[in-house]
This record gives structure tokens, sequence and C-alpha cells, in this order.
């Protein structure tokens, strides 16, 4: 008890400056002994020995940086004691000015020893002093030689730290208190408090673990500073204005000196909030961010005080523990023998913490692995792994960004069809979603499908896989490695069966990485690779040929694949970079944010061309990562992104592309003359010809069943409740053709996005709304064949117009011609189409009729011109002269000069 009260009288009355002075001397001696190993010449690498294999040494480090930390605070609050009770006035000129002098210098004690540390925290901080220093007037350039000398090394700042500014010091304290020993019982309580946080609170001193780059405490309030300030170097004016008032506060009258008291509080209180704002409420980068939301909570664990020390390392020594990018790390210590990396990111060039975070200086288990990230490469997290400054910046906002992972136009038209929105081009997040009736349907049915949804499991990509941001596509585990991981999270795991083959991060991307995401919806994936999804059973097709289960049991039957696939293409093979993680740029919908056009390759005229010398950086990157041979020839530059496509060539008047998986040169083709021989259907997309088939779901329906037990793919976690879709009949043939209206308006291939029933009174039962909606979208079916569609397969086939399948024939009586549709399929009752249907047949479309506002069906003129073609061909073979001769001049033109044997409709 005696004890206690002792501490607590000493807490309440000792002075402040008693106080510093012990903590001045505490931290002199502890400085003195962390001298013997600290190497000046190799400061990072010394501190990183020490933290790993000295541990009375790390007790010491952790006393010299909290005794450090009294030792400003408490002189601080002893300057604001003789400011406050007037003491200045007793004392000498001279001795006062030096001691306003020594605040300066005990900033410069604390920021020295700081840089001291070389890591990326202390560059930067040494980077910001100097050109400060280099904006003073006259003197800023012998200054900063004077403080850091002529080159890089930390030599001088070293001798200024333990002699310059130190003997400065203990003059000053000599000079102002006339002793250079504290109370006894202040020094021994003091000692006693340092030695109690030494042992058991780790200093925080970051040791280049955190990536976000920050100064000491007392140093970040002047960086806010900074920041704001156009003109950095007028900080020195305002130190200088500070300390001449805090000078000449000795001459004041007792009214003005209560002025100055208020205003020197004012501008402390301000720089305390600078502090806290920047310390806490900053990331990289300068964001804004909160404390709760920042993920990064790496730091160096306490190796010390009452911890069990692991005698397994006890014998290594400096050669034993790898020095990666100049920082020891342990952790291929206890990792031994692991391969499977790919070069740029094998532990001996980057370190396994610039991905996993934890504690590289530690050895116990524990303590490593604390604020371990498992899984790199999700988004919440990309920007401490993935995306420092160390490695890919720049990446991470892209794809935040990035159309994969906004999902805008999934939200925007999903909202706007359950009547949410009045429009399909609103810019959403899926991430900030709620719980509507719409965001519910997303929640349950949709969600999961973008680059944000959080990878939680280890283990390959397969066809349920999503999300992960930058690994959802640069993961790549080898069937040993798998076989491993398998074998280790099945329970047959012990410390010394880890796994030995590390899944490689590279730049192998293949069509499984994005089979997880986009075999749903449009069916991208599985179209590209000729299966069509049925509304079979598993046990229906079991043992036959011609058909696909998938992981999630959906069955799928072969209708013809991608003609890119079959000669061996992968997705990124015309996907660049800039598509598949964004260019930074908002899109609303795929089809703004996909740039890749067919002319590109399929090229009539002499393309647009660059050298390997005039790629952007990333390209060029990934060119070399490649390691492509084509360096010495042209390439070809995208179109619409102005991007180059680093994995084609001109040569001897000839293109090739180069599978960026397998390597294979592939010639490319110009288009056929058939393609660009007339100028009546330059409207047309290639798509519209060269799509050999498409999905087409009709006849769904939406129900919200309160009973049955969903699983929320956005905050994935179960609950009770979802949206249940009913499919009506999924179909696969050449696909309608719309309108995208624009400068140049062009013909597309369209599918039949929604043709759907919602029952919004299932969801809330005040809401008496039965939606329906006859919906089509524009769609990249991803089916391309190379002979491309017939004349009649769109100007005789009610499917391609618009008005369904079914029996579409041109009949002639007494020299009147009239086209018939009689259709396949029966009326649906909302709106009386037939249920496949886009439009009436030779009516005018009046109602909403597309996901998007630019994209219609065609209108009753132009269902006349495609049928008065179709009429034609009712006669006349297609590649007959007759209908050869048609597309040389304007058609109408061409009309005047028919045969008396010619019978056109009679509209």
């Amino acid at each position: 008890m005696k004890a206690i009260k002792k501490i607590w009288s000493f807490i309440l009355f000792d002075t402040y400056g008693n106080i510093a002075l012990a903590s001045f001397l505490i931290c002199i001696a502890s400085g003195v002994i962390l001298a013997i190993p600290y190497d000046v010449m190799n400061a990072y690498d010394s501190i990183n020995l020490l933290v790993i294999t000295n541990l009375p040494g790390v007790v010491f480090r952790n006393m010299h940086y909290w005794s450090a930390q009294f030792f400003l605070i408490f002189t601080l609050l002893h300057t604001w004691e003789h400011i406050r009770l007037k003491s200045a006035k007793e004392t000498g000129t001279g001795i006062w000015f030096r001691l306003i002098l020594s605040i300066l210098f005990v900033f410069y004690v604390m920021l020295s020893g700081f840089i001291l540390k070389a890591d990326a925290d202390s560059l930067q901080a040494r980077r910001i002093l100097e050109t400060l220093l280099l904006d003073i007037p006259l003197l800023g350039t012998s200054l900063n030689q004077f403080i850091f000398g002529k080159s890089e090394d930390l030599l001088l700042t070293y001798v200024h730290h333990i002699a310059t500014a130190t003997i400065f010091l203990i003059y000053i304290i000599y000079e102002h208190a006339g002793i250079l020993w504290s109370k006894r019982s202040t020094f021994l309580i003091v000692l006693a408090l340092l030695t109690f946080f030494s042992f058991f609170v780790q200093a925080p001193l970051h040791d280049g673990i955190n990536p976000v780059l920050k100064g000491p405490w007392y140093f970040v309030g002047l960086q806010e500073v900074l920041h704001w300030m156009s003109q950095p170097g007028w900080i020195w004016t305002g130190i200088l204005v500070f300390l001449t008032i805090l000078f000449i506060m000795k001459y004041f009258s007792d009214k003005n000196h209560k002025f100055f008291v208020r205003i020197i509080l004012f501008l402390s209180a301000i720089y305390l909030g600078l502090t806290i704002i920047g310390f806490y409420f900053r990331g990289e980068n300068w964001k804004w961010e909160t404390p709760w939301d920042n993920q990064n909570t790496s730091s160096v664990s306490l190796r010390v005080g009452f911890q069990k020390v692991n005698t397994r390392f006890n014998h290594l020594t400096s050669l034993d523990i790898p020095q990666i990018k100049g920082k020891r790390e342990t952790c291929m210590n206890c990792h031994t023998a692991v391969s499977g990396f790919s070069p740029a990111h094998d532990p001996m060039a980057i370190g396994c913490t610039s991905c996993h975070l934890g504690d590289p200086f530690a050895w116990e288990k524990d303590e490593a692995h604390k604020n371990m990230i498992l899984i790199p490469g999700n988004l919440g997290t990309a920007q401490l792994s993935c995306g420092t400054n160390q490695c890919h910046p720049e990446i991470p906002g892209r794809l935040n960004s990035s159309l994969m992972t906004t999902n805008s136009g999934i939200v925007s038209v999903n909202r706007f069809v359950f009547r949410e929105v009045d429009s399909p081009d609103e810019f959403s997040h899926i991430k900030e979603i709620g719980h509507s009736a719409a965001d519910k349907h997303l929640h349950d049915l949709c969600a999961k499908c973008h680059l944000g949804n959080e990878k939680t499991e280890t283990g390959p990509i397969d066809q349920l896989s999503s999300g992960g941001g930058c690994i959802a596509c640069h993961l790549n585990y080898t069937e040993q490695s798998a076989n491993q991981h398998l074998a280790y999270i099945s329970g047959k795991k012990a410390e010394y069966l880890l796994p030995s083959i590390h899944p490689s991060l590279d730049l192998k991307i293949t069509n499984d990485h994005c089979f997880g995401c986009h075999s749903g919806s449009g069916r991208i994936s599985t179209n590209y690779e000729g299966w069509h999804e049925t509304l079979f059973d598993e046990s229906e097709v079991s043992g036959k040929e011609g058909y696909r289960i998938l992981q999630d049991k959906r069955v799928f039957k072969f209708i013809a694949a991608d003609v890119h696939h079959t000669a061996g293409l992968d997705c990124i093979d015309c996907h660049n970079s800039y598509e598949v993680m964004g260019d930074g740029n908002i899109y609303l919908h795929k089809e703004h944010a996909v740039k890749i056009r067919c002319e590109d390759c399929h090229f009539d005229d002499e393309p647009n061309t660059l050298t390997y010398a005039q790629l952007d950086a990333e390209s060029k990157k990934i060119f070399d990562l490649r390691k492509f041979a084509h360096a010495e020839k042209k390439m070809i530059i995208g179109s619409e992104s102005g991007i180059a496509l680093i994995n084609t060539y001109l040569e001897n008047d000839s293109a090739f592309l180069v599978g960026k998986n397998t390597g294979k040169i592939h010639p490319l083709n110009p288009p056929t003359s058939v393609c660009t021989k007339d100028h009546a259907h330059e409207s047309l997309t290639c798509s519209s010809c060269h799509t050999a088939w498409a999905p087409q779901c009709i006849g769904c329906h939406n129900e919200f069943d309160k009973t049955t037990r969903g699983f929320d793919l956005l905050d994935n976690k179960f609950f009770t409740g979802e949206w249940v879709e009913f499919v009506g009949t999924f179909l696969a043939d050449q696909p309608t053709l719309g309108v995208r209206e624009g400068i140049n308006k062009k013909t597309e291939p369209a599918i039949p996005g929604m043709i759907l029933t919602i029952d919004k009174t299932s969801f809330d039962s005040t809401d008496e709304s039965m939606i329906f909606h006859r919906l089509y979208a524009p769609a990249a079916p991803h089916t391309t064949n190379i002979k491309g569609r017939t004349c009649k397969s769109c100007h005789n086939n009610p499917l391609a117009i618009g008005y369904g399948r079914g029996e579409l024939n041109y009949e002639i009586n007494e020299r009147t011609g009239q086209w018939k549709f009689t259709p396949e399929f029966a009326p649906n009752k909302y709106d009386g189409l037939p249920e496949d249907a886009w439009i009436e047949f030779l009516q005018e479309a009046h109602n909403v009729n597309s996901t998007r506002t630019d994209f219609r069906p065609f209108t009753i003129e132009e269902q006349k011109q495609i049928l008065t073609v179709g009429a034609c061909l009712t006669c006349h073979e297609e590649n007959s002269e007759t209908m050869n001769k048609s597309l040389d001049e304007e058609f109408s033109n061409y009309l005047q000069k028919l045969s008396d044997k010619c019978i056109l409709p009679n509209w």
C-alpha cells in the first residue's frame, strides 16, 4: 500500500521537469546499450537481427523508445509549466533563449532516432525533413548537408543523435536546473514504470511491417499540415513565429500573457487534433480511413516478459535467417523447402510478409502468425498485400471501380425489373445494396459473382469459385499442391506435414478462372466451350454422351463450340488487363467496359500499330513476363481501347496472334468478301451474323418463400426466407437481332433476358404487385462460327426479327404478296404475345422492352425492309446473280427495276 501511495503521490505532485530528467537519463543509458549491436552502415538489418535474435536487446529497445516518449511529453509539459506560471520572467535572457532553442533539439533528437531505424517510415520522414530544409532560403542547402551530410548513409545523423544534440541537451539541462540527476525517488519510480512498459507493452516501432507509411506520432500532425500547404517551406516561418512568441512572452504584461497563453492552448489543441486525424484516420495515399475499417493491424509482437522462448532456434545465427529486400524474415526457418512459387512471387524475392503480413521477426507460431492474412488478394485487404506501394499500388483502385466488382448493370437492371428505379442505367454497387425486394433477390441468387466477394477458404479455383479479388484470376495449384492441400485440411495435418508446394501466383489465367462466375447468367463460359444448359436432372443423363454435369449439378448439352475455343484460344487472348482489372473508369454495363472488337484482329484495312518501345508500362511489364518473342515487330492497337494487343504482331503483310498461355501462333485472317463487299449490311456487328447459337430462357417465375432455408451470397450466412426462381424453358437457337442506338447505329444479337413474372406480394404482403416483363437484352454469346448465318436465317426467320418461333410464310394471291406468321408458342396471358416473342408480328413496339435504354427491337419500317428482302429470297437463291446485284446499289432503287414476275409484299 505504501508503494501505491508513493506512486500516486509522485503522479500528482512531482514536477514535470524531474520526470523528464529521469526519462532522459534512462534514455541515454538504454541508448548506450543499444549502440553495441547497432551497425550504422547496415542499420535496418542490424535492427532486424536484434529483434529476431536478441531478447535482452528487444527489452532495451523498448525501454529506449518509451523513455524517449516520456522525455518528450514531460519536457513539453514542463515548458508549458514555465509559460503558465510565468517563471520565464525570473530566468535570464540567454538561458531562456537557449531553453526555447532546445525545443528544436528535443524534436530533432526524437526525429533523428526515428530516422535511424532506416525502414520505409524512416526514409519517408528523412525525405520530408530534407525537402523542408532545402526550402529555407540561403541556408537550406548548408543546413541539410550539416544535418544529413552529402551521402545517403546515416553516419552523420547517428553522430548528431548520440553526440551533438544529446550534448547540447545535457548542457541546457545543467544550465537550467543546476543538476544532471533527478530525485532518487523520481528516478526509481520512472525506471520501474519504464521497465514494466518495456517488458509488457510493445513499442509501436512499426519496423516496416505496416504498409501504410506514417511518421512518429509527434510528426504526423506536421505531415497533415504539409499535405495541405501549397508551399511547404512556409512551415519554417510558422515555427519561427511560434518560438519567437514563446521567447518574448517573458516580457509581456499579465493581460497580454494570458491572451497568448490561450493562443498557445488553441494551437496545441489544433495540432493534437491533426495528429489524431493523421495517425488514426489517414490510410494509404492520403485516403480517409477510420480505425475500425482499417484492417491493417499488423505490428511487431512482443517477445519479452513472461512469454516462453522457443529454444529450438537458439542455435541459429544471422547467416541462417534469410534477408529479403533488405529485411530479415524468420518465416522460412519454419516453412523450409517450400516450392511452387512463380519467380516474381518467390519468398526469396519478396518475402512472405509482403503477401501474408504477420510478424517476420517472431519465432513462435502464434506470434509470427499474429494479424496474418491467410488469403491475400481479397479486395478488403489487397491494399495491404498485393496493392502496396512496393508491389501493384494502382491495381486495387482499378479493381474496386471495375464492373466485375461493382456489378452496376446487374444491380440497376434487377432494381429496374422490380420497379424500384425508373431506369436500368443508374450506377449501383453490389456492396451497397440493401434488403428491398430487388436487393434481397440479388442477395439470394446473384450476389456472389463479384470480385469483392471474399474468398474465405484456401484451395484451388473450381467451378463454384467466385470473388477473391486478385487471386480470383492469378491463383494456380498444381495437381501435387492441390493433393497436399486436400490432405492438410482434411485432418491429416501435423506441424511436419505442412504443404511443401505453395500455389503459384502468376499470369497463367485459364478459362477455369473465369468459369465460376461466367457460367451463370449469360453463360458465356459454357457457351464458349459449346455447352447449353438444360432442365434435365443428373440422373436422366448419367452415362450419356454429349452431356456434362457441373459441380453445382446443372446439366448441359453440347451444341457447338466457339471457333476460337476450338482453335485453342483462352479468354485472356482477347480480353486484356484493362478489361479484366478495369481501366479506372466507372461503367454502367458490360458492353461499355469491354473494348475488344472482332475487327481488331480480323481487319480489312491497315490497322493502327505501335512498337514495343511505345507500350504503356503495364503492357510492357506483361509482355516481358510472358517472354513474347516479337519485341521487334509492330503490334496492333485496339480500335476502341487504344491499348496495344500485345500478343499480336505483323510480319510480311500478315498478322498473327500468340496464345498467352499456350504460346501457339494463330494467323489472323481478314474478313471474307461477303462481309465487306457491300454497304447494305455495314450496320451489322460481326456477331450478328457469326453467332452460331445463343442461350434463351422464357417463362420464368420468381416468388419469395418465407419458410425456405437459404444462403445469403453477399453476407455469406444462412437465413430463413429466400427468393426462388422457377425456370420455364431453356432454348438454344440463333439469336434474335436488335438495334443499338447511338452515333453509329448497330444491329446486335439479342436474347430474352427477362420474359418473366415476379410475385412481389409473396415478399411484402402489403404490395399487391404481380410484375410481368418482356425484356430482351443485348448479348455477346461467344459462340462464333466461321461461316456465319444465311440470308434467310435473318430475312425469313421470325425468331431473328423478334416474332418468336413459328411458321413465317410469304403467300401470293392474285399478284398480291402477304406475309403470314403462325407462332409456335401460345400467347402469354399478360400481354398476348407468344411466350418467346419480343414484338408482335408487323407491329410497332410500344412498351419498355429492353434491359437497356439504347437497345430496341426493329421498328415496323425496319421489319418491312427485312421482309421485303425475305420475299425476294422465297424465289431467288441467296448467292444468285439477282441477290448479289441487289447489294451493289441502293436497294430501294434496285426495286424499281424488278421484273413483272416479282411480287412484293402489299403492306
